[in-house]
């Protein structure tokens, strides 16, 4: 592990790290940048492996980390490097995972994610999606960057405990659906999704937050399903809806 310290915001390296906050710049690199003690203290508590560590100087996480880095600055580069509002002590950088679609093809349950563009509800879903033991997630069409900052906080630092893959190849979904049932959620249907039964093998998909599902996952659905409610309530948050249909799904497995 190599140390090195910088005091200039005008370092090449803070530069760069600068320019990782654009979602443009970040998928061109393939890196990842993560801000807050919350996050890093989480992430380093799961053998996550970084490429930079920013600290400073008294910062305990140095001891405990696994980084190649570990680079000391000041408040005013953690400030300038940094996507939030709020002080952090700690930033780092990490290498985009990739994950083969060919492994969902061995996963029970997963979810599909459908153009969800908000990126603090995707980051609940996936915290949810881990706790209630969902086996992947796939983010179909276009859906807000899964590295986004803000979604890697909402995760809870659970980002990287469950496999994710983009995609917008509907015939890789299809032939998912050869040893899967594809559950859609809708807002009109005649079955209640509290009814649903749940196969060993399924694909529960989600909307976006304003269309709902694609109409090419709707075509292709085994089933469509909606949360019947009561007290005249029209619709619930799509992250809330998610969430308790992964709870629901593991009570009836």
């Amino acid at each position: 592990m190599e140390t090195i310290e910088i005091t200039s915001t005008q370092n090449d390296l803070i530069k760069f790290c600068v320019k990782l906050q654009n979602p443009k710049h970040r998928k061109k690199e393939k890196l990842i940048l993560v801000d807050g003690n919350q996050t890093i203290e989480g992430l380093i508590n799961d053998k996550v492996e970084f490429e930079y560590l920013f600290l400073k100087k008294d910062n305990l996480f140095a001891k405990k980390a696994n980084t190649k880095k570990i680079v000391y600055v000041t408040d005013e580069i953690l400030k300038k490097i940094s996507t939030t509002k709020s002080p952090t002590d700690s930033i780092g950088i990490l290498k985009e995972k990739t994950v083969d679609l060919k492994q969902f093809k061995n996963l029970k349950k997963i979810a599909l994610i459908d153009g969800i563009k908000d990126a603090g509800n995707l980051g609940t879903i996936i915290r949810s999606a881990v706790a209630f033991s969902i086996d992947g997630i796939i983010l179909f069409n276009d859906c807000v960057d899964l590295y986004n900052s803000k979604t890697i906080r909402a995760t809870a630092q659970n980002i990287f405990k469950i496999p994710i893959a983009k995609t917008s190849d509907l015939s890789f979904v299809k032939e998912l659906k050869s040893n899967h049932k594809l559950i859609s959620t809708v807002v009109n249907s005649k079955n209640n999704f509290m009814d649903i039964k749940l196969e060993d093998n399924f694909i529960l998909a989600f909307g976006s937050e304003a269309n709902g599902i694609s109409k090419e996952i709707a075509d292709i659905s085994d089933i469509k399903a909606t949360f019947f409610m009561d007290n005249n309530v029209e619709s619930l948050n799509l992250a809330v809806c998610a969430s308790i249909a992964f709870a629901l799904a593991k009570s009836k497995m």
